[in-house]
């Protein structure tokens, strides 16, 4: 009997081993380990580096969504990132091009990472190119085109992500972390196939509350009137816009917003090419420096109708509509009906023309 529970026992008991590899570390440092709870990372484990290399053996039944930190005093650098702990055996390589691996979650975040990073690659090389442009040269242009093109196809490799994993811890963090990707009634369904233990977590029962809120300003559900300060120091009414207007198109964006200033190419031609058709554009800034928002109105040529509360995130569009990343669009036609969202680029200049031609 005594064999039986012994072999019973080692066959039950699950461990986490966590080791790897830090750049630049010396005998001495050390990594520090965090574990989420309720959506927040607590610090759990600090683990001495010895030889560049390191190891913890934890017990662990299941997954444990976990981030790391080590500050590099060589470099002056700061190393961090989302990895998972999980029975099995998860490698670290800690540095600048560091990678998780060795377990089912942690080699899945990993494949996601690689490919999101190559995008941003491409995307950062294009931001250099565009500081040094002339902002009215046609490779300016070229650039914010193909700017776009690359933030589709990033959150389009996410959204793909989240869908096919959604049933993993992985898929679960992901979704937490890019929801705002996806129709609100997508977050519901998608937050229903969440792994069962992570049902009842408070990051989960938020995230539904939001989508449900959203949902009372998704596509075919009447807009929400706001009241924000103008530009010129009047009140911006947005009811008194929609009334006036075929089409108008709200756009959420700031001064510091590198996506933002890469679309606004876009949006310039757009009111040029349909503002006498019926369409009115309200730039709705999130800056908080007046003078900034200001010069950037006058510097990328915008034209059109321009407010904010300058009061950064804090705002109406975050409180009425949700919005929780910029730059973010929203059409409503004459009647107050909310026919568009989140459109940029060629696929807001394909909606406008439909509607009004």
């Amino acid at each position: 009997m005594l064999g039986l529970i012994g072999l019973f026992a080692s066959c039950s008991s699950q461990n986490c081993k966590i080791s790897g590899t830090v750049e630049n570390a010396t005998d001495g440092d050390t990594l520090f380990l965090a574990r989420m709870c309720d959506g927040n990372f607590a610090p759990s484990d600090t683990i001495i580096v010895k030889g560049g290399k390191f190891s913890l053996e934890t017990p662990c039944d299941s997954t444990i969504i976990a981030s790391f930190f080590f500050h590099d005093k060589q470099n002056d650098a700061v190393y961090s990132n989302i990895f998972f702990m999980e029975p099995g055996n998860v490698q670290l390589s800690i540095g600048r091009d560091g990678k998780v691996a060795g377990t089912e979650n942690n080699d899945i975040y990993q494949e996601l990472s690689d490919s999101i990073f190559g995008i941003h690659e491409k995307m950062n090389e294009l931001y250099a190119q565009q500081a040094q442009a002339d902002s009215a040269t046609a490779e300016l242009a070229d650039n914010s085109a193909q700017l776009m093109a690359l933030d589709q196809q990033a959150n389009q490799v996410l959204k793909s992500y989240v869908e096919k994993y959604i049933g993993k811890p992985c898929g679960y963090f992901l979704l937490l972390s890019c929801y705002d990707l996806f129709e609100p009634a997508e977050v519901l369904e998608l937050a229903g196939k969440v792994p069962a233990n992570y049902q009842g977590s408070k990051p989960l029962q938020l995230l539904k509350e939001e989508a449900d809120k959203s949902s009372k300003t998704s596509n075919g559900q009447k807009f929400i009137d706001v009241t924000i300060p103008s530009a010129d120091g009047g009140q911006l009414k947005l009811s008194d816009v929609v009334k006036a207007n075929k089409l108008t198109l709200v756009d959420c964006w700031a001064s510091w917003c590198g996506p933002c200033r890469a679309e606004m190419p876009n949006v310039v031609e757009l009111y040029k090419k349909y503002h006498g058709k019926g369409l009115e554009i309200v730039g709705i800034s999130f800056d908080e420096d007046e003078k900034a928002w200001k010069k950037a109105i006058k510097d990328m040529g915008m034209t059109w109708l321009q407010a904010s509360e300058l009061q950064s995130w804090d705002n109406v569009m975050t409180a009425q509509y949700n919005v929780t990343s910029i730059p973010y669009t929203i059409l409503i036609d004459q009647n107050g009906t909310i026919i568009a969202q989140q459109l940029r680029g060629e696929e807001l200049e394909k909606a406008v023309a439909e509607y009004l031609d």
